[in-house]
């Protein structure tokens, strides 16, 4: 069976071939064509060049030491993105569509990619992520040279059920067909921030994209092609968002999936969302105690519900600095940190990650700065990592289609500091696909 590559151009794009978010190209979209051959998913890549600027003139102004704009060093090109989409090309059936990718990723990378190893070397080259921010930040943000922005090329992979099942897509006509798959990106203001909090004549700062084109492998089926009919089966990830603002949360949601295999939650103050003035895209602890809205508000006590009573664990999950003789309240808690990796990582990926005491510890607050010590945003090996998750035992998945996931959460958070709460719930998904078109089953 022989393959070819080829290189496919976005399906909307400006005569100028730049896609901006601020000059009115929120969607980027690919088709890969109805053809005779077999896609291998796994090898799309999005390639293109990336470059930030400071305001929108005519010849815009790139960004310079001085200005201090970035964005999250762990997620590179994928702060870009908001909500991936993959659709079957001929009947528009969604075949696997994910909000909030980006906050997604921000886990997803730290969890599954370790900072040496992976975010300093082939991850920089590729996605332009790095594990410091200040390397970042002079490496693909701001240019060297006065006059000339900086341009950054990439080609990064697109981490998803769809594309990673392992499963082959028969782009014959009468099989599964073409698929289109498209980037809501993200607006400028929850991308990039001013590590000084300052905004002053960076209202209309931006990011750029160019020569975009995507990139995959093809294979011809030969005299043995398989029957145009079947079925692919993947782990899809439904997203949710909710805000919290008490010390006693409740988190209810009727999901209606029947295989549900696990859960995560990140959280971000809401206020830090779509502003030039903090990272919209980290991970961290909820905020606000008494009257300070930056200070850690340390979680307490969690528990996991399945219709409103306990599960899977008929106990609570009771945070460390809850413990008795407990002499360093500013240590990650074991049990939090190992329900978070079991929702997220499978059992054969554990063999690398950047989560690390260094960064998912309470040592630090929800200020912004260039170099300061203690910020969120200056937290080692690729920034922070927080998050609540649960694994829901192996085999089929649990069935959340008659009853409701909840959490209740105890924490610290005293100050009137509404937190923003995103939710993933990773369960299984299948399509049905025959010469009557394709169906998505979950």
């Amino acid at each position: 069976m022989s393959s070819r590559y080829i290189e496919i151009r976005p399906d909307n794009i400006p005569a100028d071939g730049k896609i901006s978010f601020k000059n009115g190209f929120p969607v980027l979209s690919f088709t890969i064509s109805a053809q005779s051959g077999m896609l291998d998913p796994r090898s799309i890549r999005i390639v293109g060049e990336f470059a930030a600027y400071k305001d929108n003139l005519a010849t815009p102004t790139p960004l310079t030491n001085g200005d201090n704009i970035t964005m999250n060093n762990r997620l590179g090109i994928y702060n870009l993105i908001d909500t991936l989409t993959i659709r079957s090309q001929r009947s528009k059936m969604i075949c696997e569509s994910i909000r909030h990718y980006a906050k997604y990723m921000n886990t997803y990378m730290a969890l599954t990619s370790s900072a040496l190893g992976d975010q300093l070397g082939h991850l920089s080259e590729t996605c332009l992520i790095q594990p410091n921010p200040t390397t970042f930040r002079k490496s693909v943000m701001e240019s060297a040279t006065t006059g000339a922005a900086q341009t950054n090329t990439f080609s990064a992979h697109i981490p998803c059920g769809f594309i990673q099942s392992g499963n082959m897509v028969d782009l014959r006509p009468d099989a599964f067909g073409g698929i289109t798959i498209e980037f809501l990106l993200q607006p400028d203001s929850n991308v990039l921030f001013q590590l000084a909090g300052d905004t002053t004549g960076i209202g209309d700062a931006h990011y750029e994209l160019a020569n975009l084109k995507l990139t995959c492998e093809i294979q011809d089926p030969g005299d043995t092609a398989p029957a145009a009919e079947g079925t692919m089966d993947f782990n899809t990830i439904t997203s949710l968002y909710t805000s919290i603002n008490s010390t006693n949360a409740q988190i209810q949601y009727s999901l209606a999936l029947k295989q549900v295999h696990s859960a995560f939650m990140t959280f971000m103050p809401v206020s830090n969302i779509n502003t030039l003035t903090n990272d919209g895209q980290a991970t961290t602890y909820p905020s606000g105690v008494g009257a300070s809205k930056t200070a850690l508000a340390a979680i307490k006590r969690v528990q996991f519900l399945k219709g409103g009573v306990k599960y899977p664990a008929d106990f609570d999950y009771v945070a460390n600095i809850e413990e008795t003789g407990n002499t360093d309240s500013l240590l990650p808690d074991p049990l939090i940190v190992k329900g978070l990796v079991d929702a997220l990582v499978p059992a054969y990926g554990m063999g690398r990650s950047s989560a690390s005491p260094a960064n998912m510890n309470r040592d630090y607050d929800m200020t912004t700065s260039v170099s300061g010590e203690f910020s969120y945003n200056n937290i080692p090996l690729g920034g922070s990592i927080m998050g609540l998750g649960v694994k829901y035992g192996l085999g089929g998945g649990e069935d959340f289609s008659m009853e409701q996931f909840g959490v209740s959460i105890d924490s610290e958070l005293t100050a009137d500091n509404p937190i923003g709460v995103y939710i993933f719930i990773k369960s299984a998904a299948q399509l049905v696909y025959n010469r009557n078109g394709v169906q998505l089953s979950q």
